[in-house]
């Protein structure tokens, strides 16, 4: 064998190991995040005496964290949490026609609270681009939690999402680092209840919504254990319920934009 080719052969085998290391320093992390959290969202109703759509939104803060490690063979695990303190649902605005009382429009405004929170877990296999940086696909369990509250009326929705997508990190520097990720889960299972002056109550056989994620993320290492990141992450949630025997259709979509600052410690 030439010389040439064993060098060849030296460098790939070495080439995955300096990433691998690289990249350990850069995303063994844990961390915790504050966030401010928008939420533009919709849903709409519709039988055969009418329709009904109401549109809206909230700003809200609230607090997360996140754990993220690499091993030496390039498996990637990410684990998170994360809460807001409002309801994605505030301020909003109601309108529609009701067939049975002369197509009249009806329209209003709601002061809400609740909140929403999001547990997220991935693990996949990235493959070194260099030795610098890496890429590659991750499956993903997310449990996300959406409670709103009215003049003494909830209802809370609950939502279990898997699925798959692809991550990548880039190391700038022994001090910078930047990673994104983009995936989408397809809803599995769903629960929701109401609860008023008068008892609580199940919903039967809701819809499980699809979720459509995409994040990036940057982390400026200031010590040699500690450093600060930025970032932001969308989840975009869908779903949709037709019941055939009373002609009901209904959807509604959640976007979920979150703005993170946060301090991570290096394991």
């Amino acid at each position: 064998m030439s010389l040439r080719i064993m060098i060849a052969l030296a460098i790939a085998a070495i080439a995955p190991v300096a990433a691998a290391d690289t990249l350990s320093r850069a995303l063994d992390t844990i961390g915790v995040y504050g966030e401010v959290a928008t939420t533009p969202s919709s849903a709409s109703a519709s039988d055969p005496y009418g329709s009904i759509s109401a549109n809206g939104g909230n700003t809200t803060g609230g607090v997360g964290i996140t754990m993220t490690g690499v091993n030496q063979s390039l498996w990637y695990t990410h684990l998170s949490a994360d809460y807001a303190f409002g309801s994605p649902i505030n301020e909003g605005t109601v309108s529609g026609t009701l067939n049975n009382v002369a197509s009249a429009s009806v329209s209003g405004s709601a002061h809400v609270s609740g909140h929403s929170m999001a547990f997220n877990a991935r693990i996949g296999k990235l493959f070194a681009i260099g030795e610098n940086a890496a890429v590659g696909p991750y499956l993903a369990y997310q449990y996300a939690d959406f409670k709103v509250g009215l003049d003494g009326i909830t209802a809370g929705y609950r939502n279990n999402a898997v699925g798959g997508g692809a991550f990548g990190a880039l190391v700038l520097s022994s001090r910078l680092s930047v990673t994104g990720h983009l995936g989408y889960l397809a809803g599995v299972s769903a629960s929701a209840s109401a609860t008023d002056y008068y008892g609580s109550y199940s919903a039967y056989n809701p819809p499980s919504s699809g979720v459509l994620q995409i994040g990036a993320k940057a982390d400026y290492r200031f010590d040699p254990d500690w450093s600060v990141f930025g970032g932001i992450d969308y989840d975009r949630y869908s779903a949709s319920y037709s019941y055939v025997p009373y002609a009901l259709n209904a959807s509604a979509t959640i976007n979920d934009i979150r703005g993170i600052v946060g301090m991570a410690y290096h394991f």
